[in-house]
């Protein structure tokens, strides 16, 4: 039995044209579609990075007579430019301190300032390609600055007094096995703040309070 063999279609030049106008509208709706989805990022080359590469170990801040020594050591860091240290007194508005240049290490700086009031202390790490990445936020370490004081420390009362540094945004009282007692928002309150704390049985509690990127714990007790 004889079978036809039939030459192969070749496709024709309107065929070849609708296929190429239809390819071309599928890319056009992906690029408009990329474009509506990003239509808020109008400077991508300067979008924040929230982790980096970089590894910051010992990160430590230290109070002295009209100064504060920021200590770091940095994992990593080949493709580092620079390490900017950063300071704030609300933990929302960040100003520099100084800067050092990457160098492979441990770093020091000292940041010259009679500012008594609680800072948060982070390092904005600079890369070769300009992007930049922060560290997490420390508190200013030492004699006297704490970012909220309570009292009084054992209460015999409904109400703790706290004198916060910073803006607080909610407080917890826990037992000292977890257990959570209390929970309040505060809606960023700061500096006297009397606590009305529920009836609570003898023992030892803790009160943490929450800001913006810190928290704070104290112990106190009911007798």
């Amino acid at each position: 039995m004889w079978k036809a063999i039939l030459p192969p279609v070749k496709a024709t030049f309107p065929v070849i044209a609708v296929l190429f106008i239809i390819n071309f509208c599928s890319f056009l709706s992906y690029g408009q579609q990329y474009i509506i989805a990003n239509k808020d990022n109008t400077r991508p080359e300067v979008t924040r990075n929230s982790s980096s590469p970089v590894a910051i170990t010992s990160f430590t801040a230290a109070a002295f007579n009209g100064y504060n020594e920021i200590q770091w050591s940095a994992l990593s860091e080949q493709n580092s430019r620079k390490f900017i240290v950063e300071y704030s007194s609300d933990g929302i508005n960040f100003q520099s301190a100084g800067h050092v240049i990457s160098a492979n290490g441990i770093y020091n700086l000292k940041h010259y300032t009679f500012d008594t009031r609680p800072l948060l202390y982070r390092i904005r790490i600079e890369e070769l390609n300009s992007k930049f990445y922060y560290s997490d936020n420390i508190m200013l370490g030492g004699i006297d600055i704490e970012p909220v004081k309570i009292y009084p420390t054992i209460v015999t009362g409904s109400i703790i007094n706290a004198n916060a540094g910073f803006p607080i945004e909610r407080i917890t009282v826990t037992s000292t096995d977890g257990r959570q007692m209390f929970a309040k928002d505060m809606n960023g309150v700061k500096d006297f703040i009397p606590v009305a704390i529920p009836s609570l049985n003898k023992g030892m509690y803790l009160m943490t309070f929450y800001g913006n990127n810190w928290k704070s714990t104290t112990k106190f007790m009911i007798p």
